[in-house]
C-alpha cells in the first residue's frame, strides 16, 4: 500500500510539472562592434574616404518596455534588442591634391570636403519563427550630430595619412589640401528604417531581401537590396541572430497536451556555435538628398548636382565563434555626381572591416 501511494504521488507531481509552463527565457547576446571603412586599403583616396563606428546593443529590459509602448507583441518569439552608437564619416573631392596647373583650389565643380560626427539610438524587432525563412528583422535608428569643422574630420584624415607615411614611407598617403574650404558647421539629424526578410535559408546557403528609408538633413532616400551567403551557417541575419534558444523556449512553454508539432531537421536552425561564410550584397538607392553633394541646409556652401540613383555592391567573408566575429569586404559604389569633373571618372571602392564581441 505504501509503495502504491508513493507511485501515485510521484505521478501527480510529474503531471503538475508537465502542465506548468517553463518561464525561463534565454536572451540574445549583447553585441559590441567596431566598424571601420577606408579607401586607402582599396588603393583609392576620394569621395567617401573613411568611416568609423562603435556600436553596442542587447536585450535590455527597457528595450521590451519601449516595444510594448509602441504596440509590438509581448511574446517570447518577438525580441527587441536596442542600444547606441558613436560614429564619424569623412568625404573628400575626387582628388585631394591639385593637379599640375590646376586653379582655383578646391575645384568648385567637384564635391566638397565634409565631415560628420554623430551619435545614435538603435532599436530592433526580431520576429522568430520555427522556419527561419519566415523570420524577419526591423531596424530603426535615430541620429543627431554635427557637420563641418566641429566634426574633427580634417584632423582625423591628416593625422591618419601622416601616420601612414611615417610607418610605410612618404608615398603611402598624400597630405590632403583644401580642408579649409570644407562644408560649414551646422547641426544634423536623420531617422532610418530597414526591414529584412529571408527568401531562402539552409545551413549552407541563404538569401535575404531588404527595403529601407532615410529621412533627415543628411540623407533622404529609399532603398532595396539583397544579400546571399554561402558557407557554414548557423542562423539567419548573421550577427543579429534568431537564436536556437528562442525556438527551444517556445517548445518548453507549450502546456501539456497541446500540439507539439516537432520542427523538422531541415527547418530548425542547427545548434552550431560558429559560422564561416562568403557573402555578396547589392543595394540600389533613390536619393532625394545627400548633404555632401547638395550642400548644407541652413548655410550657403559648395554643392554639385547628384545622380538620382546610386548602387552599391559588396563582396566579402565572415567568421564567427561563440564570442567573436570578424567580417572583411570590398564595397563598389557607382558614381554619385551627375557631372563629375572628369567625364571618365567612375565610381568608388572602399574596404570594410567589422570586429564584434558577443557576450
Amino acid at each position: 500500500m505504501l509503495r502504491a501511494l508513493v507511485l501515485l504521488s510521484s505521478a501527480a507531481v510529474a503531471q503538475a510539472s508537465a502542465s506548468t509552463p517553463v518561464s525561463a527565457e534565454v536572451k540574445l547576446p549583447f553585441v559590441t562592434t567596431l566598424h571601420i571603412e577606408n579607401d586607402v586599403l582599396a588603393q583609392s583616396d576620394r569621395f567617401y574616404t573613411n568611416g568609423i563606428r562603435l556600436e553596442h546593443h542587447g536585450e535590455y529590459d527597457t528595450c521590451r518596455a519601449l516595444a510594448l509602448a509602441l504596440g509590438f507583441p509581448d511574446t517570447v518569439d518577438h525580441r527587441y534588442p536596442c542600444g547606441g552608437s558613436l560614429a564619424q564619416n569623412i568625404y573628400t573631392p575626387s582628388h585631394i591634391v591639385p593637379l599640375e596647373g590646376e586653379e582655383p583650389w578646391p575645384n568648385p565643380d567637384d564635391r566638397p570636403y565634409g565631415g560628420w560626427l554623430h551619435a545614435g539610438l538603435l532599436f530592433q524587432h526580431i520576429a522568430a519563427a520555427e522556419t527561419p525563412s519566415r523570420s524577419s528583422r526591423l531596424t530603426l535608428e535615430a541620429t543627431v550630430g554635427v557637420i563641418g569643422p566641429a566634426s574633427g574630420a580634417k584632423y582625423v584624415q591628416r593625422g591618419f595619412h601622416s601616420a601612414l607615411r611615417r610607418l610605410f614611407g612618404p608615398d603611402t598617403a598624400r597630405d590632403p589640401i583644401g580642408w579649409e574650404a570644407q562644408l560649414p558647421t551646422e547641426p544634423a539629424f536623420h531617422l532610418s528604417a530597414l526591414r529584412e526578410q529571408p527568401l531562402i535559408w539552409s545551413p549552407y546557403v541563404d538569401a535575404t531581401w531588404s527595403a529601407g528609408a532615410m529621412l533627415g538633413t543628411v540623407f533622404t532616400n529609399v532603398s532595396v537590396g539583397a544579400t546571399v551567403r554561402v558557407g557554414l551557417l548557423a542562423r539567419p541575419f548573421g550577427l543579429s541572430p534568431i537564436m536556437p534558444s528562442i525556438l527551444q523556449t517556445l517548445k518548453e512553454e507549450r502546456p501539456a497536451g497541446a500540439p507539439t508539432a516537432e520542427v523538422s531537421p531541415k527547418a530548425a536552425p542547427p545548434e552550431r556555435t560558429w559560422e564561416a561564410y562568403f557573402f555578396a550584397r547589392g543595394q540600389v538607392r533613390w536619393v532625394a538628398r545627400n548633404l555632401f553633394l547638395d550642400g548644407t541646409l541652413f548655410r550657403k556652401s559648395i554643392s554639385v548636382r547628384k545622380t538620382p540613383f546610386v548602387g552599391d555592391s559588396e563582396f566579402g567573408g565572415a567568421v564567427r565563434t561563440r564570442h567573436f566575429q570578424a567580417d572583411l569586404s570590398m564595397v563598389f559604389r557607382s558614381q554619385e555626381m551627375a557631372e563629375p569633373p572628369e567625364p571618365r571618372l567612375g565610381g568608388h571602392r572602399f574596404m570594410q572591416l567589422q570586429l564584434s564581441y558577443l557576450h
